[in-house]
């Protein structure tokens, strides 16, 4: 358009400056965040059946197998493979938990306020954490770790007087990990439903 001798173009934003912009904001969609120890990161998310899954984001283990769900995997609230962890929790679907990335264990020996302690060995081998939901596991938490082995330590919160099948619930759990070569599983507080 030409007004009184200047002359004016239309600018538009062209469609392939918007495509870097696009990668940026799909990397925080979609890429992992870098852990630093002492982070503490708020987990609030709907699951099935009882439990969720912290797990190697490219674990192979197999959750459907006998060896995972066992009966005494139940009794101790969680479920171990090579590279998974099946947790367990009260309420059938919600839940509520903190996870923490430690440089070392935590020395507390004293599990009073809490209802149940378990802790127990996991591979992250690809460098990248995630917890899961269930049945779809959707990944709700990914962090970038330093691939290895770690130790990871579960307490649960008010557990008493939940009803199992209800989506809702007053439990709630905190996840501690750090880096550890003891594969074991160990409770070290064992919840006994009345």
């Amino acid at each position: 358009m030409n007004t009184g001798g200047k002359v004016w173009r239309k600018t538009g934003v062209n469609a392939f400056s918007l495509i870097p912009c696009l990668l940026v904001l799909l990397s925080f969609v979609f890429l992992a965040f870098k852990s630093d120890p002492g982070t503490k990161y708020r987990l609030d998310f709907f699951t099935s059946h009882n439990q969720f899954y912290l797990c190697d984001s490219a674990y192979k283990s197999n959750t459907g197998a006998n060896t995972f769900w066992t009966p005494q995997a139940y009794h101790d609230r969680l479920a171990t493979a090579y590279d998974i962890l099946g947790i367990t929790t009260e309420s059938y679907g919600h839940v509520k938990a903190e996870f923490e990335l430690l440089t070392k264990a935590d020395s507390q020996t004293d599990f009073s306020k809490y209802d149940h302690v378990v802790e127990a060995g996991i591979t992250i081998q690809s460098g990248i954490l995630q917890i899961l939901n269930f049945p779809d596991y959707k990944s709700y938490l990914k962090l970038i770790v330093t691939p290895g082995k770690y130790r990871v330590r579960v307490y649960s919160f008010s557990l008493k007087n939940v009803d199992n099948e209800a989506d809702e619930g007053p439990d709630h759990y905190k996840i501690e990990m750090w880096p550890d070569n003891n594969m074991g599983q160990k409770v070290l507080k064992q919840f006994v439903k009345n």
